[in-house]
């Protein structure tokens, strides 16, 4: 029987707000295209995210039951549904560093073929920190797909398993496209789209070059669209360093696209990432993009001076690059016209062939 024939289990934190997430939605859209029969688990009540196939909420689950013995109820649960609908195949996007708890799942839960997905350069995220017990867990799986080549590249170093792949993140084009307006703004601005974290995204340094270029004396404001646990400590920041004519704060959203459409173009400044879905999808919204060149992700996206700029992590290099992109008409005219035929390969339809490659090889 083909591969495609078979059914398939992807496993995910939530169905909604992080990269992630999206990608398990958007991977479930493909496969379920595809011909596979697609089941879907989010252990959150987070379903934000459009998603094909059978779903199980273990997040609603356990807000309906009140048991002592609550998760073992939905392990129960979670090993029924996979019992039940006869899974041949799991796709976890879990993060995953709990040694004990991910032996259990693996080896009495999950019992069948699992592909591992790793979506942060920053491995520790993805695997527990023991490489010891990483190499005893997973060198036998039946894959390790990393979304970037530079994270393969790292976890190849760090744990030698020699059964990694890559398949990048995919865009929904048609999605954004029927979401785009065509208008502009009435106040330029620059963009920053994501969960507000300091740890991983490095905002109070994108603030700080933004006060140092020339976009507030331009009428240029930064805005930062999203949610996260760090927003206080920003606002505050923005207040003592006197911006607060110049930055503004506005909740997540979901449909974010004709706010990334209407800026003149999107910022990312993080320690680390993975595969950011916000540059490729402000580039498939034809807005360029400015982005420090981390580990990993941005150096696969960023053509540097065609799709937008890639700049060193140091806040004169970073702030110059902010600069550029407003001085230089013509730069700027170039990056726009190529940020949609940039990321044109990650359509949908094109890695969806990746993943179908991948599952009849497996």
């Amino acid at each position: 029987m083909a591969f495609r024939n078979k059914n398939i289990c992807i496993i995910a934190f939530s169905l909604g707000g992080g990269g992630a997430e999206k990608v398990a939605a958007l991977q479930s859209q493909m496969l379920k295209n595809l011909g596979y029969r697609v089941f879907v688990v989010s252990v959150t009540n987070v379903i934000e995210y459009a998603y094909q196939g059978k779903l199980l909420n273990l997040g609603e689950l356990q807000v309906q039951n009140k048991r002592f013995f609550r998760r073992c109820f939905l392990l129960f649960e979670l090993r029924r549904f996979l019992k039940d609908h006869a899974i041949d195949l799991i796709i976890d996007h879990r993060s995953r560093v709990s040694v004990l708890k991910e032996y259990f799942l693996k080896h009495l839960i999950f019992k069948t073929k699992t592909i591992f997905m790793a979506h942060s350069h920053n491995v520790s995220m993805c695997f527990p920190k023991s490489t010891f017990f990483s190499k005893c867990l997973y060198a036998d799986s039946k894959r390790v797909v990393c979304v970037s080549k530079a994270i393969q590249e790292q976890v190849v170093a760090d744990y030698g398993f020699v059964n990694t792949s890559t398949v990048y993140n995919p865009i929904d084009f048609a999605d954004i496209n029927s979401k785009l307006t065509g208008k502009t703004a009435a106040q330029p601005y620059v963009l920053f789209f994501g969960r507000l974290e300091e740890a991983s995204k490095n905002l109070r340094f994108m603030i700080r070059a933004y006060q140092n270029s020339v976009l507030p004396s331009r009428g240029i404001r930064l805005y930062f669209l999203g949610e996260g646990p760090d927003l206080p400590q920003l606002q505050v920041l923005v207040a003592d360093l006197g911006l607060r004519n110049h930055v503004q704060f506005f909740s997540h959203t979901t449909n974010p696209y004709p706010m990334v459409e209407q800026a003149k173009y999107v910022v990312l400044t993080s320690h680390f990432e993975g595969f950011p879905m916000a540059l490729i999808e402000a580039l498939a919204c034809g807005t360029p993009v400015v982005s420090v060149d981390c580990k990993s992700g941005p150096s696969e996206i960023v053509q540097n001076e065609s799709n937008g700029l890639l700049t060193s992590a140091t806040a004169p290099d970073f702030t110059e690059a902010l600069n550029r992109m407003v001085l230089d008409e013509k730069l700027y005219n170039t990056c726009k016209s190529n940020a949609k035929s940039s990321v044109a390969h990650l359509d949908m339809k094109c890695i969806a062939q990746d993943w179908h490659s991948l599952l009849q090889a497996i």
